[in-house]
């Protein structure tokens, strides 16, 4: 649901609306040394390059909640959201499954 909320507002209100808007998309796991468990670290970066985008949005969306709020409370995620002057920034990690493709009941 977050990456459709980041999308959705990109297309319709963010960098994607402009002609040279630009997304990038990065993510990673890492396996963290005080626990061994895993995390998927995600980084979503808007921009349009050469022109700001205007004023920044007053209050919270449903999606800005969403990242904010419910992946912390549902997920122990770590999140920051940021109105930057070109685009959205936004960082989610969250712990990821420890279970393998190959652990799955229906493959053979």
């Amino acid at each position: 649901m977050a990456l459709h909320e980041l999308m959705t507002n990109a297309i319709k209100y963010g960098a994607l609306k402009q002609p040279n808007g630009h997304l990038t998309v990065r993510w990673r796991q890492e396996i963290l040394s005080e626990n061994g468990k895993p995390w998927l670290h995600l980084d979503w970066k808007e921009s349009a390059r050469g022109c700001a985008l205007g004023a920044k949005p007053q209050g919270s969306g449903q999606g800005r909640e969403l990242i904010e709020q419910v992946l912390p409370y549902q997920f122990d995620a770590q999140t920051t959201f940021a109105m930057e002057a070109d685009g959205v920034h936004c960082a989610i990690s969250l712990p990821a499954s420890e279970h393998k493709v190959t652990d799955h009941p229906s493959i053979a």
